[in-house]
């Protein structure tokens, strides 16, 4: 309805303009902490996302179709803006306390392992339960405020300007909440913190609105026939465009993941390039695509081409990573902006153009009287099925590239007038057609290392795996081409993984193993008698793409496989185990620094059986120093007896355990000789050099109070403060952590001798032990030296270590290695090798013959 004598104003006030953007700012704010919160709640980063998106435009199609009929009655439009703001500020402080008591509840009622399909139906219908009344309210906004601003100009060119300006505070909200929000306050505090500033904009929709009154803008004389669209073409249009254009951007981050770190700035990153491209699509809207009906003719066939020509640019993108990376530094920022820059080539065409769609046809809406909110409900209704559509649908079923060339055809299809189309626009129609079916069949992005093949590839909803055959003819499996989850090449390191934290319990019958992969590691449980073990794989085609390594991980049936997600399935599961190992988990990729917070290390505790321990295996190597002390004192303060231990001798990619329980482990040689007697286990850890007692008590590494020391001042990574999360990434670009510079500072610890080991124990055992560990520590500062390009250190090391220890024999092998193949080249060194192991150790008859052998 309108009233008279409304007031007339030249210019939108500064203020309401500045309540516009921030009111973008804080929605999209916390939708990226909600994002946050459901994804540490209910497990897996992409379905909770999609779930948070899926529920926010679910909630905004109400509120804009209904929400506004219950403030119909306010006296003015700034007033119903404030209320909206206020309560979408008053539900967003009860989600602090009700997104944990729902991730709670459905832990309870899923179980431990779901199916995956419930799960991604759960994933994406919860939030939108939660998050109505919020969404609703937010919903209710854009007709809110256009309301409000014709009372300012009711010329009806406003709609683009204002969508404009509301996006681009999301530009803003989206960056300051994963850059700078999240990690100095917390989740809940983030929650606080945005809604404070819809507070902030309420009392500015308030105050610059006083004394408006609403007017219906300005509608055209032309007949329904002539130059305007009709509701129907309208709204069939709305509906589909959302669709596609939501599903262009789900598509499109899934894919940019392939070659992009994957850590949780890069979803912010994405969404930002997309927001800012669309946001100045309706920014330019009025001066290029005024009229709806005029523009569609060239502005869909325009859409369908820049799609076109963004996935011709999305191939070439692993090149353009490349070359922004190897001159923008390591750190996270700079990692950030080339992920931006490379993002925007991608999306800029296609978002800035379906920006200008999207503003036209509202603005279209806008002149129908009472029309937009139904309008705009159409379109965030197709917006709001589109993850579903594109991450359970199009995906698994047609692949990624079938599915990018769907999205472009679809809006060919909303071109009008096909039979008064004119030439120019036929053969614009015609030139994107051609060029999305002409699109490379490989942009799934995944290529072979130089020499190798893909042999296996699977596109699922959130991640695409591939197993390949290098060129030695070793295998190994990837997630998302950049992340490599063990080979057969290492089989015998990895089955290290599951051995040694097995080995220090005195009997174990039950185990729960985290981070399943190739399955390597976890088969290794099997040589275990009467030990039962469940495995937890995240991803269903991984666990899909096992059988290609079964010549290295076939085991009996005492060993699951279960897909789930690790930190659901340790909170929901009653089942007590007597050893839990979590495998390495990358901290820097999303999502995992959840599995090291305080919350997860004490779901694990709640599991573990009386006498039970939990290995942590930790990748020095993707580590820096201050991530691997937060996640030592997070562990201590849920295991604070914990002790560490080695899982190899390695210095470019060491690898160490934290060990802990829900008391002192005590690491006890009797034990452990009475599980070495065990023939067919003895036989199984011959290959590994653990079938004696002294190596592998050997991996021990650092006490509680070394450890204790080692990480204090440092902040505990908890689920509402995950500053893991945010800090990991850093480690990541073209010069990524050296993992024996990590290891040779834990080294230049001072780790005192466990003497607690030795109780009990015949003093030559012990002498023998402790020379054992001395000598381990010294091959390893020459495995450091040799790494690090100095091979006299190196060599000095290994010398060391067999002057130190008779028992440890790696130093010597290393030296009889390097004397053989300098015999030829350096006589005289390969001679004065030689010379010292004999003097070092002259019981020992190998470097005596290998001299004589080579006339040396």
């Amino acid at each position: 309805m309108t009233t008279s004598h409304p007031v007339r104003l030249s210019r939108i006030p500064l203020g309401l303009t500045l309540a516009v953007g921030a009111s973008g700012a804080s929605a999209l704010g916390l939708q990226m902490v909600w994002t946050r919160m459901f994804a540490l709640g209910l497990g897996q980063e992409l379905p909770s996302t999609l779930g948070v998106i899926t529920a926010f435009f679910g909630g905004l199609a109400v509120g804009s179709r209904w929400g506004g009929r219950a403030l119909d009655r306010l006296p003015s439009p700034g007033i119903r803006c404030a209320v909206l703001e206020a309560l979408t500020a008053f539900w967003a402080l009860a989600t602090v306390l009700l997104v944990p008591w729902v991730a709670e509840f459905s832990w309870r009622w899923l179980g431990p392992a779901p199916g995956v399909g419930l799960h991604w139906v759960v994933s994406l219908l919860l939030p939108g339960v939660v998050l109505f009344p919020a969404t609703v309210c937010l919903g209710a906004m854009m007709p809110a405020m256009e309301r409000l601003i014709s009372g300012f100009r009711a010329d009806g060119l406003r709609v683009g300007p204002l969508y404009a300006v509301n996006t681009l505070g999301a530009v803003v909200g989206v960056l300051g909440s994963v850059l700078w929000v999240q990690r100095r306050w917390g989740l809940s505090g983030s929650v606080i913190g945005f809604a404070g500033l819809q507070c902030l904009c309420a009392v500015l929709f308030w105050w610059t609105g006083r004394g408006v009154r609403s007017v219906e803008p300005v509608t055209s004389t032309v007949a329904p026939g002539g130059d305007r669209l009709g509701p129907s073409r309208l709204r069939a249009t709305l509906w589909l465009s959302g669709l596609l254009g939501i599903g262009f951007e789900v598509l499109a981050t899934r894919l940019l993941s392939q070659v992009f770190e994957n850590t949780v700035f890069t979803y912010a990153v994405i969404l930002a390039a997309y927001l800012l491209f669309t946001a100045l699509g309706g920014a330019l809207q009025n001066r290029f695509a005024p009229k709806a009906s005029r523009a569609l003719g060239w502005l869909l066939p325009g859409v369908a081409l820049s799609v076109a020509i963004a996935g011709w640019v999305l191939r070439q993108t692993p090149l353009l990573v490349s070359m922004l990376r190897s001159g923008m530094g390591m750190l996270a920022l700079p990692a950030m902006v080339s992920e931006f820059l490379v993002a925007s080539s991608v999306v800029a065409l296609p978002a800035l153009a379906m920006g200008m769609l999207f503003a036209s046809l509202i603005s279209e809406a806008g002149r129908h009287p009472r029309f937009l909110g139904v309008a705009l409900s159409w379109n965030l209704i197709g917006s709001a099925l589109a993850p579903a559509v594109m991450a359970l649908g199009l995906i698994p079923a047609l692949g990624t590239r079938w599915s990018w060339i769907l999205l472009g055809l679809g809006y060919l299809t909303l071109v009008p007038g096909w039979r008064r189309m004119r030439w120019v626009s036929m053969a614009g129609w015609a030139v994107a057609a051609v060029a999305l079916l002409s699109l490379p069949k490989d942009l799934h992005l995944q290529t072979p290392p130089p020499g190798g093949r893909i042999v296996t590839l699977r596109e699922g909803p959130s991640d695409t795996v591939t197993t390949v055959v290098q060129s030695d003819g070793h295998r190994i499996l990837r997630i998302n081409q950049r992340f490599t989850m063990g080979g057969t090449a290492s089989a015998l390191a990895e089955r290290r993984h599951g051995h040694l934290p097995l080995l220090l319990h005195p009997e174990p019958r039950r185990a729960l193993f985290l981070g399943v992969g190739t399955g390597i590691s976890f088969s290794a449980l099997d040589a275990h008698p009467g030990l039962v073990a469940e495995g937890i794989e995240l991803v269903p085609e991984v666990a899909e793409v096992m059988p290609e390594f079964v010549s290295h991980n076939a085991h009996s049936d005492r060993l699951t496989v279960r897909v789930a997600d690790a930190r659901r399935f340790v909170r929901a599961s009653t089942q007590r185990y007597d050893v839990v190992i979590a495998d390495l988990f990358h901290p820097a990729r999303d999502g995992a620094a959840g599995l090291y917070t305080r919350e997860h290390f004490q779901a694990i505790r709640d599991r573990l059986s009386d006498g039970g321990l939990f290995c942590q295996w930790l990748p020095l190597f993707q580590l820096d120093a201050d991530g691997l002390r937060m996640i030592t004192a997070t562990f201590l303060e849920v295991f604070p007896e914990a002790s560490a231990l080695l899982l190899r001798l390695n210095a470019d990619t060491p690898v160490i355990g934290l060990i802990g329980g829900p008391g002192r482990h005590l690491w006890s040689p009797e034990a452990l000789e009475r599980r070495l007697n065990q023939p067919s286990l003895r036989e199984a850890l011959k290959p590994m050099a653990l079938a004696e007692v002294l190596p592998v008590m050997g991996t021990w590494f650092a006490d509680t109070e070394t450890l204790k020391t080692y990480s204090q001042s440092v902040g505990i990574n908890t689920d509402d403060h995950p500053f893991l999360l945010f800090d990991a990434p850093r480690t990541l670009g073209p010069l990524p952590p050296k993992g024996q510079s990590l290891l040779s500072e834990l080294l230049d610890l001072q780790r005192p001798f466990p003497e607690d080991l030795c109780a009990g124990r015949p003093a030559d055992e012990c002498r023998r032990f402790r020379a054992y560990l001395e000598a381990r520590d010294a091959h390893l500062r020459g495995l450091i030296a040799e790494s690090q390009g100095r091979p006299e250190a190196a060599e000095q090391g290994f010398l060391r270590s067999v002057v130190l220890s008779a028992d440890f024999t790696p130093g010597y092998a290393q030296l009889i290695t390097r004397a053989s193949l300098r015999a030829h080249s350096d006589p005289n060194g390969a001679r004065r090798l030689l010379n010292l192991l004999i003097e070092a150790r002259p019981e020992r008859t190998v470097a005596r013959d290998l001299k004589v052998r080579l006339g040396l």
